[in-house]
């Protein structure tokens, strides 16, 4: 724990690439160790996820989108920043930004008519970069909050 205070204590340091990341590794480690991250935690990074989001790249939110479904995390206020800084930049995302995105908004039961028409307008040419697994997530999206 002293190592996670440590990244506490500095995340408003941190870009938000390594906003994301440490998200993304939190989410990890949950998942594969079956380590509850204390709330204070996730309640500090969704502060600075908010504050930051404005600056977030494509991959960024979706690696915090991702973090945050995976860990049930389900903020409204959050999640209405991750569908903003998705809007933002949604021509820069590339297929696996567009799955994870949509599929951690339809995981957390989180809908945004406006971020999911927009991806769809901008997945829908590019259908034939999209692997199995990213056809299968975002249709799943679209189908439970799309």
């Amino acid at each position: 724990e002293p190592l996670l205070y440590d990244t506490i204590s500095s995340i408003q340091s941190f870009g938000p690439r390594n906003l994301a990341a440490t998200c993304h590794k939190l989410a990890k480690i949950r998942k594969l160790c079956r380590w509850n991250i204390r709330n204070d935690v996730w309640t500090i990074l969704e502060f600075e996820i908010i504050r930051s989001s404005e600056s977030f790249d494509p991959m960024s939110t979706a690696s915090v989108a991702w973090a945050l479904a995976t860990s049930n995390r389900s903020s409204y206020a959050v999640w209405d920043k991750l569908g903003d800084a998705a809007l933002h930049n949604i021509h820069e995302f590339n297929s696996q930004d567009i799955a994870n995105t949509v599929w951690a908004f339809g995981t957390v039961g989180y809908s945004s008519p406006e971020l999911f028409d927009k991806i769809a307008e901008v997945a829908l040419p590019c259908l034939d970069s999209f692997n199995s697994q990213e056809i299968a997530n975002t249709l799943w999206a679209y189908a439970t909050v799309g």
